[in-house]
C-alpha cells in the first residue's frame, strides 16, 4: 500500500499544473491508493477558490483523496477566518503553508494565529521546508516547538540542499521537536532517510512526492533505495499517513 502524503491540483502561476485525471493515472500507474491534495497559487492570487476546488474534489472522491486547504499568513484575520471555514464547512484535514511562494517567513509572529486555529480544529499542518530565508529547519523548529500538540509535516524534511549546515539544521528540527514528521520528496541521498529512522524512529517519516513539480517515480524510489526493513518502509509508506490522518 502506498498513500502520497504531498500532492497538487490545479494550474499554479509558478508554471506547475496538474488534473484529477492526470493525478488519478498516475496514483493508477505507481500503486498509489490515496493522495493528500494541496491547492496551488492561481494566477488570480485568491486562495479560497483553490480551497473551494480541493474541498469539491475530495467530495466526490472521498476513497481516494485528503484535502488540505491553503492560506496567506499575511492576511492575518482574512487567512484565520479561512482555515476556520475549510474546517468547519469544507472539512479539509489540514492546512498547507507555502513561505516561499507566499512570501513570508514561517517564524514570523502572524503564523502564529493560523496555528492557533489549526490546533482548536484538529487538523493537521504541511510546511514547505527547506526554503533560503523564509523555512529553513531552525525557523520550522521556532515555530513548532510552540506548538507541541499540532503535528506537522515537513517536507523535503526542512531541507533542500541536505548538505552543510541545513543537513545539521534539518537533524536538530527533529530530534527537538517530537511533534514533526519529515516528507521524503527531494530527499536525493538515502542515508539521511537512513539515519533518521535509526535514530528517531519509523514513525517520524513519511512519503510524499511534490507532484507534479517533482517526478513522481522517482521520489518512490527515494523511499524503495533506501535500506531500512520491510516494516520501516510500509511505516513511510502509509502506516504512519493513516495514523495521523485518523479523526
Amino acid at each position: 500500500m502506498l498513500i502520497d502524503f504531498h500532492t497538487h491540483v490545479g494550474n499554479s502561476i509558478f508554471e506547475y499544473k496538474q488534473t484529477p485525471t492526470k493525478l488519478f493515472a498516475n496514483m493508477k500507474k505507481y500503486g498509489i491508493e490515496k493522495a493528500v491534495i494541496c491547492p496551488v497559487k492561481p494566477y488570480t492570487y485568491h486562495l479560497e477558490t483553490q480551497n473551494n476546488y480541493i474541498a469539491k474534489l475530495v467530495k466526490k472522491y472521498p476513497e481516494k483523496l485528503i484535502g488540505f486547504c491553503r492560506v496567506d499568513p499575511r492576511l492575518k484575520v482574512k487567512a484565520v477566518k479561512e482555515v476556520i471555514r475549510c474546517s468547519k464547512e469544507l472539512n479539509l484535514k489540514g492546512i498547507f503553508l507555502h513561505p516561499w511562494e507566499e512570501t513570508f517567513q514561517i517564524n514570523d509572529e502572524i503564523v502564529i494565529p493560523i496555528i492557533q486555529e489549526a490546533e482548536n480544529n484538529n487538523m493537521l499542518v504541511m510546511i514547505s521546508g527547506g526554503h533560503l530565508r523564509v523555512s529553513r529547519a531552525w525557523q520550522i523548529s521556532e515555530l513548532t516547538s510552540k506548538f507541541p500538540k499540532v503535528n506537522f509535516i515537513i517536507t523535503s524534511a526542512g531541507q533542500i540542499n541536505i548538505s552543510g549546515s541545513a543537513l545539521f539544521e534539518a537533524e536538530i528540527m527533529i530530534k527537538e521537536n517530537l511533534n514533526i514528521i519529515v516528507e521524503t520528496s527531494g530527499i536525493y541521498r538515502e542515508d539521511f532517510i537512513e539515519e533518521i529512522v535509526k535514530k528517531y524512529g519509523k514513525d517520524r517519516v513519511i512519503f510524499g512526492s511534490n507532484s507534479p513539480e517533482y517526478n513522481l517515480g522517482l521520489e518512490i524510489k527515494r523511499v524503495q533505495w533506501a535500506h531500512l526493513s520491510q516494516d520501516e518502509i510500509d511505516a513511510i509508506s502509509y502506516q504512519n499517513a493513516l495514523r495521523i490522518l485518523k479523526p
